[in-house]
C-alpha cells in the first residue's frame, strides 16, 4: 500500500495559508500592498474583534473587471507577472498570486471591485474552498475586500493568537509601517467604530514620518543620504538622546517593501556602536534603495524577508550612512564623552562611579542584573565598611521599629506565607539598625542576622498593590501641574491612550487630548516620583505596546508599568526615614516577597551563614 498521497485540495490550501496568513496583520498588510499595487490614492481600513471578526480595506485604485474578479481569489492567479524572467525584476509589492487565495482559504471572503467610474462593478464570495459566482454589485470605481470571521474553519491557528491588545498592535503597526513608505497615500484607519488613524497625503517623506511617529521624535532626528554603487540609502535616525528599550520604533524598507532584514539591523547597531549607551537603541525609518535585480523577494511567502546581493557593500554603506549623519551632532547633543559611556568606562569622580555603572547596568524596567552585586560578597563588604565607619552609631542613624500590628497590615497570619512575614517583624525586635548599600540594597541588621531589601523590586510591589486597590474605588485626585505640558505621542502610543483614557484617569492622571497626535497633562498622582516632565507617561506608552508589563488584563498591565517606572530605581540614595518607610509598608502589605515582575524583594541571611563565610562555624 502506498505511503505517499495527494493531499486534497482543502488541506492543501489550508497550509499554504498557514504560511501566508499568521496572523490578521498578515491580512491587512497583503490587502494594503495589493491596493498600493493598484494605484490608490486613498485607502479606507477597517476592524472589528481585533481582526477575527471582520477586516476591511477599501481603495480607490485602479479596481477589476468581471474576469478578473472571478480569478484573483483563485491560487496562483497574478497580474504581475507572466513568466520566470519576470521573477529577476520585480517592482510591485504582490507577485505570487497566493495572498488572495490564502485569506480566502481561512475565512469567509467577499472582494466587490469596478474597473469603470459608473458605479457598477462586480461581487465574489469565497468560504472556504467554496468560491459562490460572480455578481453584479454597485461600486465606485476601486476595491473593497471583507474578511469576516478569520480562522473559522482553523481553529488550532485561532487558538495561537495573542491577546486582542497585542493583536490590534500589530495591525496598527503593519498600517504604521504602510504608511511611512507612501507618503502620497490617504489613509484611514476605523477599529471596533473607533477612529484610530486619519492621514491626509504628506507634502514630504519627513511630513509622514513627523506624523506618524511625532512631532517631538522627528525634531531629535535627522536626515541620512548615502550610496554605494548601486545601492542608496535613505530616511531619518535619532540623536543619542532619543532611544528606545528595543527595536519597536526601527523601520526597515528594501525597494520600498517593509522587511525584517538583519544586515541592516546590524549595520544601524554597529554605526551607532560608540554613539549610544549599550541596551539602548534609536529611533530609524531608513529605506535601501537597490536594482531589483540585486534582490531576491521570493524568500519567504510573507515577502518580510528579503535576500539582498553584495550583502557587505550593504552592511558598509548603512553603517557608514548613520555614522555620517550623527557625527556632526552626537557628542554635542549628549554633552558628554559618549564613547567612554558605550564602552562602560568609568567615572573618574570616586562618589559617582558606584551610582553611575548602577544605572547602566540597569535593565528596560530599572532594576540591576544580579551580577552587579554579588550578595555574599556585598554583605560581607557592606558589614565591614558601615563598622568601620561607625563604630559607635549615633541615636539619629536607629530607626525604631515597634512590635505587632501596623495600620493596614493584614490579619493574623492565616498560612505559611503570612506567617514567614510575622516572622520577620518579630524578628526585627525593638530596635533595628538600617543602611544602605550601592544606593540600590537596605540592609536591615536584625536578631539573628541580616535582611536585605532590593529597594526598586519593594517600593515597586508597594506602588502595585497601593494603585490596584485605589483604581477599584473611586478616581484619586489628581497632583495638578501649575505649567501644563504638552506631549506628542506617536499614533501607536495615541491609540493606547484613547483606548484606555478611563484607566489612565483612575490612575490619577489628568490627560485629554489636543488636537493632532498630542495631548495636554494637567496633572498626574499625588506623591509620583520619577515624572521627569511626561518622560514616566512615554515610558507606560512603550511598555504597553511591547508587551513588556505583566499582567492578564490591560488594566493590570498599566497599573504593573505604572508601578515599575514610578517606583525608587537602583542608584537612588534613601534616608534612614525613607529605608523605615520602605520596610514598613512592605510588610505591611499581602505579599512582600516579589514585584509584579517576580523579581524577588527580600532575601534574608541568617548569623549562622555569616559565620560560615569567616569560618567561624
Amino acid at each position: 500500500m502506498a505511503r505517499i498521497r495527494t493531499l486534497p485540495d482543502d488541506v492543501a490550501r489550508r497550509i499554504a495559508a498557514g504560511e501566508v496568513v499568521e496572523r490578521p496583520a498578515s491580512v491587512v498588510k497583503e490587502l494594503l500592498e495589493n491596493a498600493a499595487d493598484a494605484g490608490a490614492r486613498t485607502v479606507h481600513v477597517t476592524t472589528a474583534g481585533a481582526g477575527e471578526v471582520l477586516i476591511e480595506v477599501r481603495d480607490d485604485g485602479c479596481g477589476m473587471s468581471r474576469e478578473d474578479v472571478a480569478l484573483a481569489p483563485r491560487n496562483f492567479s497574478t497580474s504581475k507577472i507572466a513568466d520566470s524572467s519576470d521573477l529577476e525584476r520585480v517592482a510591485t509589492y504582490g507577485f505570487r498570486g497566493e495572498a488572495l487565495a490564502s485569506i480566502s482559504a481561512v475565512s469567509r471572503f467577499e472582494l466587490v471591485s469596478s474597473d469603470a467610474g459608473d458605479g457598477r462593478g462586480w461581487r465574489v464570495r469565497v468560504e472556504g474552498r467554496t468560491q459562490r459566482p460572480v455578481e453584479p454589485a454597485a461600486h465606485e470605481r476601486g476595491t473593497t475586500v471583507r474578511v469576516r470571521d478569520l480562522f473559522f474553519n482553523t481553529p488550532a491557528r485561532k487558538r495561537f493568537l495573542k491577546s486582542p491588545l497585542t493583536e490590534r498592535r500589530r495591525i496598527l503597526e503593519a498600517i504604521l509601517a504602510f504608511a511611512l513608505i507612501q507618503p502620497e497615500v490617504e489613509l484611514h484607519y476605523v477599529d471596533d467604530g473607533r477612529h484610530v488613524l486619519d492621514l491626509l497625503p504628506a507634502p514630504s517623506w519627513r511630513d509622514r514620518v513627523a506624523a506618524v511617529l511625532g512631532g517631538d521624535a522627528m525634531a531629535k532626528m535627522v536626515p541620512v543620504a548615502h550610496a554605494s554603487g548601486a545601492f542608496r540609502l535613505e530616511g531619518f535616525v535619532s540623536l543619542p538622546e532619543l532611544t528606545r528599550a528595543n527595536r519597536s520604533q526601527q523601520f526597515y524598507f528594501v525597494n520600498g517593501r517593509p522587511v525584517r532584514e538583519r544586515t541592516l539591523v546590524s549595520a544601524v547597531q554597529e554605526g551607532l556602536r560608540n554613539v549610544i549607551p549599550p541596551r539602548r537603541f534609536p529611533v530609524a525609518v531608513l529605506a535601501l534603495h537597490a536594482p531589483p535585480e540585486m534582490v531576491d523577494v521570493n524568500v519567504h511567502p510573507t515577502k518580510l524577508e528579503v535576500r539582498v546581493r553584495e550583502t557587505r557593500r550593504v552592511f558598509a554603506l548603512v553603517r557608514q550612512g548613520v555614522k555620517l549623519a550623527l557625527s556632526p551632532s552626537a557628542e554635542s547633543a549628549m554633552g558628554v564623552s559618549l564613547a567612554g559611556i558605550a564602552r562602560g568606562v568609568p567615572s573618574p569622580v570616586p562618589g559617582e562611579a558606584g551610582e553611575a555603572t548602577v544605572r547602566e547596568a540597569q535593565d528596560e524596567h530599572g532594576v540591576a542584573p544580579d551580577n552587579v552585586i554579588p550578595l555574599r560578597e556585598g554583605a560581607r563588604r557592606a558589614t565591614e565598611d558601615f563598622l568601620r565607619r561607625h563604630p559607635a552609631p549615633r541615636e539619629s542613624a536607629r530607626a525604631r521599629w515597634p512590635r505587632g500590628a501596623r495600620a493596614g497590615a493584614p490579619p493574623p497570619a492565616r498560612d505559611s506565607q503570612a506567617r514567614a512575614v510575622e516572622g520577620l517583624r518579630e524578628g526585627m525586635g525593638d530596635e533595628a539598625l538600617f543602611w544602605q548599600f550601592a544606593s540600590s540594597y537596605v540592609f536591615i541588621q536584625v536578631r539573628g542576622g541580616l535582611v536585605v531589601i532590593d529597594q526598586h523590586a519593594a517600593h515597586e510591589r508597594i506602588i502595585y498593590d497601593r494603585t490596584r486597590r485605589q483604581i477599584e474605588g473611586s478616581a484619586p485626585p489628581s497632583q495638578q501641574i501649575l505649567f501644563r505640558i504638552h506631549l506628542e505621542l506617536s499614533l501607536a502610543e495615541l491609540e493606547v491612550f484613547r483606548a484606555h483614557a478611563d484607566v489612565f484617569r483612575r490612575l490619577g492622571f489628568d490627560l485629554e487630548p489636543f488636537g493632532g497626535t498630542s495631548i495636554l497633562v494637567r496633572g498626574y498622582p499625588q506623591g509620583l516620583r520619577n515624572w521627569d516632565d511626561g518622560k514616566l507617561l512615554l515610558g507606560v506608552f512603550d511598555d504597553i505596546l511591547n508587551d513588556r508589563a505583566p499582567g492578564d488584563t490591560v488594566t493590570e498591565r498599566l497599573v504593573a508599568s505604572y508601578a515599575c517606572r514610578s517606583a525608587i530605581r537602583a542608584g537612588q540614595r534613601l534616608s534612614v526615614d525613607e529605608m523605615r518607610a520602605l520596610a514598613d509598608e512592605l510588610f505591611a502589605i499581602e505579599n512582600p516577597y516579589s514585584c509584579p515582575h517576580g523579581r524577588p524583594t527580600i532575601h534574608r541571611i541568617a548569623l549562622d551563614e555569616i559565620g560560615r563565610w569567616f569560618e567561624r562555624r
